[in-house]
């Protein structure tokens, strides 16, 4: 009873911070699997000239990588938030000490 007092207590704490921290979830998952979506596109863009190939990954970062957060940040906040209450109480602690240990 202690423990899921506790784990209450910390998923209100973090409640107010659940943009932020939806956020950091994509961000994270963007910097992470980041490498594998830039080999995808090399290998797509293989055959493609020199220039248009610059220009692509140009592309790609600069506006690829920034609408993948703004759309799917909403995405993440939303799953975040429909959780059932009972699995929540587990959730939100372990969201907290996630960022406490790698953030």
């Amino acid at each position: 009873m202690i423990i899921l007092d506790l784990n209450l207590r910390l998923a209100y704490f973090i409640q107010p911070h659940l943009q932020d921290i939806s956020l950091a979830l994509v961000a994270t998952c963007l910097v992470v699997y980041g490498d594998k979506v830039n080999g995808f596109l090399k290998n797509l863009m293989s055959s493609w000239v020199f220039i248009a190939r610059v220009v692509a990954f140009i592309l790609m970062c600069t506006f690829g990588y920034g609408l993948l957060t703004l759309w799917s940040q909403p995405l993440v906040y939303w799953g975040i938030t429909h959780i059932d209450s009972d699995l929540s109480a587990c959730f939100y602690p372990f969201l907290f000490l996630y960022f406490r240990c790698f953030g």
